[in-house]
């Protein structure tokens, strides 16, 4: 491999060589310690071989002591490229024109990315940068110092407590912390906390108020789980009650599954498409035609031309088009009951909160009709079971 480079950087030529002394013009080049490879005789009593560029030069004497004469059937390696190349002037210059604009185009802000505002938008950010000469299509020289950016953003916007500015290629990462600020906390009336359905109490927990029952206790939807009013009847107190109460509650569902099942899956038919891509516009270069297609799903991969750190918003972008349809596919008993269980979970879990869990699941009834299985399924789900419920409705249980 190498020796290949070397070879190639050398360069060589393949030449014809005719005449009567071939002979003895190959023992000259032998003696003269010039090396030849790939030598063949053709028709004519002619020889083709390959030799270096450098050892071409010393063929003339040689050739004039034998009374030899050559011909160069073609040429290979850098030098020759590099000859053609610079005999193309206008193509050297759209390259030194093409890699001058890259460079300016490198020395300019393309975009802006301001991250960690809520209470701030964006655009007063921006505004305010924009203020300091901190935009789009600035030149990254005329902008001051990026410390001094960050410090004139922090002290011109209140609401922030700390903003740094970084430079990432061409592109300025403006990054924003909010000052904090307490949140209120909002007057309570005095209250109990009710039971939302009926269940057995799981756990328990008062960390204010005074529990009404205890774990394993059955309560029915409206009971007082922890009570606002604490001491006797001599003593009381009324208060604000707060705590954690998890219950067993059942549910009962009625589930329809049809066994025949649409499903997406791929023919194996691709289409591909390129584009090139500059900053956010893409111009297609390969894949034109109309999409025969009745479904399909598309998947695109963008890759930009960037040099270290710097992005050059250039580059190309490869679509994948997959044709798709919908197979039917029939599912036993097993599969839709299956099916439905997991309907009916994701509901339940749904509407009770993510914090819910099922405890236990029993099908009550199955039957099917007309390609469709339906079900009735009892869930015993743990949840909270809390809510609040203001004093005043209930002092006349105490």
């Amino acid at each position: 491999m190498q020796y290949q480079l070397i070879t190639y950087f050398q360069g060589h030529v393949k030449i014809e060589v005719r005449g009567k002394d071939i002979e003895k013009l190959m023992n000259e080049l032998i003696h003269s310690k010039i090396k030849i490879w790939d030598a063949k005789r053709l028709s004519g009593g002619s020889i083709e071989f390959h030799i270096h560029l450098n050892d071409f030069f010393k063929l003339r004497p040689l050739l004039k002591k034998t009374g030899c004469r050559m011909r160069v059937r073609k040429r290979f390696g850098f030098p020759f490229f590099l000859n053609k190349f610079l005999r193309r002037k206008f193509f050297i210059s759209g390259i030194a024109l093409f890699l001058m604009g890259i460079y300016i185009l490198s020395t300019m802000v393309w975009n802006i990315e301001v991250i960690g505002t809520e209470r701030l938008s964006t655009e007063q950010v921006l505004e305010k940068a924009e203020g300091l000469g901190i935009h789009k299509y600035q030149f990254k020289f005329k902008m001051d110092d990026l410390d001094f950016v960050a410090r004139e953003l922090t002290r011109s916007l209140p609401e922030s407590s700390w903003i740094g500015v970084t430079m990432k290629g061409t592109k300025i990462q403006i990054k924003v912390v909010e000052s904090t600020i307490p949140e209120e906390v909002p007057l309570l009336s005095p209250r109990n906390l009710v039971a939302t359905s009926d269940a057995i109490i799981t756990e328990i927990f008062a960390e204010k108020g005074n529990p009404v029952v205890r774990v394993n206790h059955r309560v029915k939807k409206g009971d007082v789980l922890i009570s606002g009013v604490i001491g006797d009847e001599e003593n009381q107190e009324i208060v604000v009650a707060k705590g954690k109460v998890r219950g067993l509650v059942w549910y009962e569902y009625n589930v329809k599954v049809p066994l025949k099942q649409g499903v997406k899956v791929y023919t194996g038919s691709v289409v591909d498409r390129k584009y090139l891509v500059f900053g956010n516009r893409a111009l297609k270069i390969m894949g034109f035609g109309s999409l025969e297609f009745e479904k399909s799903e598309n998947i695109l991969s963008k890759h930009m031309l960037g040099w270290r750190e710097y992005s050059l918003h250039i580059g190309w972008m490869d679509e994948k088009i997959l044709e798709s349809q919908i197979v039917e596919r029939e599912l036993s008993m097993e599969e839709a009951q299956s099916v439905g269980i997991q309907q009916a979970i994701s509901d339940i879990l749904f509407s009770t909160g993510i914090d819910s869990k099922i405890q236990a699941q029993n099908i009550i009834e199955t039957k099917e009709e007309n390609g469709v299985v339906h079900m009735k399924i009892l869930f015993e789900v743990e949840q909270d079971i809390m809510t609040e419920q203001p004093i005043a409705e209930t002092n006349q249980l105490f």
